[in-house]
């Protein structure tokens, strides 16, 4: 798994955190950017993600290997024809 970096910071007094500057950078972090945080109760793991700008931007694309039989306009207008 070269492709993860795992890196470990400190939680302060005040319940702040420091992220290191190998991850900043390779995860092209600036100050003011805006961080998503998720945490998985099952697996009891924190999850730390940069927000996108734009969530279309970030979701454009996703699905497409879905639509290579059938176009998804076509399945749309299909759709909306049996209403």
């Amino acid at each position: 798994m070269d492709y993860v970096t795992k890196m470990e910071s400190e939680i302060r007094s005040k319940y702040q955190i420091t992220i290191p500057e190998e991850i900043r950078t390779k995860a092209k972090l600036s100050v003011g950017d805006k961080l998503l945080w998720q945490y998985d109760e099952v697996r009891n793991e924190i999850i730390v993600m940069p927000k996108p700008k734009s969530f279309s931007d970030k979701l454009w694309g996703l699905g497409k290997e879905i639509w290579v039989d059938e176009p998804s306009d076509d399945y749309v207008r299909k759709e909306r024809d049996n209403w």
